[in-house]
């Protein structure tokens, strides 16, 4: 075997390995999450939370053989373990391809689910699930933004409703521009005395902006990993027609 195809097999190897150490990571995350349900089935919702677990430990376990068979076919010089990975490598590929399109397809349903359980969350279980009340005090206070669509939604949350609120506050604290300042958020339920010193904009409109903002991004890693699979199938290639010509 050549030089260049030398290159070539460690070339292989040193991709599969970070591929199969990301799915290592992702698998790792889906059983964590299986096993932890307490601390992320508030905020996924029951209906969706096993659906998300099984995913990510199929897609990372998925994930995670592939890199394993591209490795061990490297190192090997095995024609039957690269053909295999090979085919994995284009099924994966393929669905990458299928999870994109479908997620353009039906990217005006995921964003009602989105604000409607969102919505639901906010309304019902700030202030009485903790979880739910740090991860929404941490999304207002990074995302700089309040409540659902808007401020206003809180006018209607169980948290002001049923008086667990403070007294003459219209908005949780993280809704405040600056936090340090006595009575930012002062008010009635939903109508601030002052909305200059709070954020108004909800935080549905937020991530939709900040995903506006990083689409480029988005799609450019999303680009750079599909060339990164198809070296891995040229690459693949190489070596099976190597080890063919060595063998005959």
């Amino acid at each position: 075997m050549g030089c260049g195809l030398t290159c070539v097999k460690y070339l292989l190897f040193i991709f599969n390995f970070i591929f199969w150490v990301a799915g290592g990571g992702v698998l790792a995350i889906g059983i964590w999450m299986r096993i932890d349900r307490a601390t992320f089935d508030p905020l996924l919702g029951i209906d969706y939370y096993p659906i998300v677990c099984w995913m990510l430990i199929g897609v990372g376990g998925f994930v995670f053989l592939v890199g394993f068979l591209g490795c061990c076919g490297a190192v090997q010089e095995s024609k039957c373990m690269l053909g295999f990975y090979f085919f994995l490598l284009i099924v994966v590929f393929v669905g990458e391809v299928g999870a994109g399109i479908l997620a353009y397809y039906y990217h005006d349903e995921v964003r009602t689910w989105m604000d409607s359980h969102m919505n639901r969350t906010i309304k019902n279980n700030y202030g009485f699930v903790p979880a739910v009340t740090a991860a929404v005090t941490a999304m207002q206070e990074q995302m700089k933004c309040c409540g659902d669509r808007s401020y206003v939604d809180w006018m209607s949350t169980k948290y002001y409703k049923e008086g667990k609120a403070p007294a003459n506050t219209s908005v949780p604290l993280s809704c405040c521009r600056d936090k340090t300042e006595a009575g930012c958020n002062r008010g009635q339920p939903g109508q601030p005395a002052d909305i200059s010193k709070i954020f108004t904009q909800g935080c549905i409109p937020s991530m939709e902006l900040w995903v506006q903002e990083q689409v480029w991004i988005l799609g450019g890693v999303g680009v750079g990993v599909g060339l990164l699979q198809l070296f891995g199938m040229v690459f693949a290639c190489c070596l099976m027609k190597a080890v063919e010509d060595e063998y005959e």
